[in-house]
């Protein structure tokens, strides 16, 4: 059986009309498989939707954020090969982007739970998988997310 792990961003200050990315797997070892993600925002019920996207990286770059905290959630105490970035402070260099989606900020609750052999991904080293948001010019919400994984 899979290990199963999630990571959690806490929250995340989104600028109007920026991209930012809520967290990044980075598979260092082996590979893994979302199987899971969701994302919440606080802005006013006036609000335009936010775009919603799953990415690869196709050219890392140096991205830079906070260290992510993989932590078990099927009672195993192994610790994850594969390690996270949240609230990313600079971005990866190039993205492709696997899904988008428009989510309304006001109670904007999405989650998004993968049916078995479908979900994305994460081959090996260096094939990361990112969740990012891009806010229209008139929003500036907050931000939770969270991924469940697994290897």
């Amino acid at each position: 059986m899979a290990r199963r792990y999630s990571v959690a961003t806490g929250v995340v200050a989104l600028s109007a009309g920026a991209t930012k990315s809520l967290w990044l797997l980075d598979p260092v070892a082996k590979g893994f498989t979302v199987i899971q993600w969701g994302v919440s925002f606080n802005a006013s019920a006036s609000s335009v939707p936010i775009q919603v996207d799953l990415y690869v990286v196709t050219s890392l770059g140096t991205p830079a954020g906070t260290t992510g905290v993989e932590q078990a959630i099927d009672g195993n105490a192994v610790t994850a090969d594969t390690t996270s970035l949240t609230a990313l402070t600079t971005e990866p260099t190039t993205k492709v982007l696997i899904e988008s989606y428009y989510v309304q900020p006001f109670g904007g609750l999405f989650t998004l739970q993968y049916p078995l052999g479908r979900e994305p991904v994460g081959i090996g080293a260096g094939d990361r998988i990112g969740l990012q948001c891009v806010t229209p010019a008139s929003v500036s919400p907050s931000a939770i997310g969270f991924v469940y994984f697994e290897e």
